[in-house]
């Protein structure tokens, strides 16, 4: 048999030049379906695979992934990706209610500050899915800055597993409870921090870990802000 994939000849299962399955199915609607359904929902590979073990022990499936074990973990870009969209979909059929009172927002309704706030959170909450896939990236920097142990690319590897993780487990649920739009949500932030210092944390140093895990995101948490009044101050002009 000549592999359909690489043209070797061969008379086994996979071939042992590209690794390509003898006998591939014909792709149908169906089998597409299932296949991807199978991904999602597969505890031993897999989308809820991830929310498994990232719950249980997210440092040590990070590292394997990290080693190359990849088989059974889903790529975590995806994971983020798929994540945030779920997260998306759920806030989309409740609506949010105003924090600030009407008599509070007509104080400072026609300032600048109140100018700046609101055009940045508008186009952020119109483009939500792809702020908050972003903001992976000055936080892999700011861990890249505070632990020094993986190269960045690695740290935005480790950054889309907590992030992801953390925005369909900790983000949906308490929205569901207290109705907090994610980018203002305090338990975010506080799950952030223990989950960095989870995979980042030294076993002769946990304290000077965890206040490293803190500093960093506080330092996220202030660029964030940075970059919403950045983006209120170009929409504005």
């Amino acid at each position: 048999m000549i592999c359909i994939s690489c043209g070797h000849e061969n008379d086994e299962k996979f071939c042992p030049n590209c690794g390509e399955k003898r006998d591939t199915p014909k792709i149908t609607f169906a089998s597409t379906i299932t296949s991807t359904i199978a991904t999602i929902t597969n505890m031993d590979k897999g989308f809820l695979y991830n929310l498994k073990n990232l719950t249980l022990n997210p440092k040590h499936t990070i590292e394997e992934y990290l080693k190359g074990k990849r088989k059974r973990i889903f790529n975590p870009i995806s994971f983020l990706i798929i994540a945030i969209t779920a997260y998306l979909v759920l806030e989309s059929f409740f609506s949010i209610a105003s924090i600030a009172s009407e008599k509070q927002v007509n104080a400072v309704k026609g300032t600048l500050p109140y100018r700046i706030g609101s055009t940045g959170a508008a186009f952020i909450y119109n483009n939500f899915k792809f702020f908050w896939i972003f903001t992976v990236i000055p936080l892999s920097l700011i861990t890249k800055l505070f632990f020094r142990r993986y190269n960045f690319a690695e740290h935005i590897t480790i950054n889309s597993f907590i992030l992801g993780h953390l925005t369909l487990i900790v983000g949906s649920i308490s929205f569901l409870i207290f109705r907090i739009p994610l980018i203002l949500n305090p338990f975010i932030f506080i799950a952030l921090t223990w989950y960095i210092y989870r995979v980042f944390h030294q076993k002769n140093d946990k304290t000077g870990s965890f206040i490293t895990a803190f500093a960093s995101v506080l330092f996220f948490i202030i660029t964030l802000f940075a970059i919403i009044v950045i983006l209120g101050l170009i929409n504005l002009i």
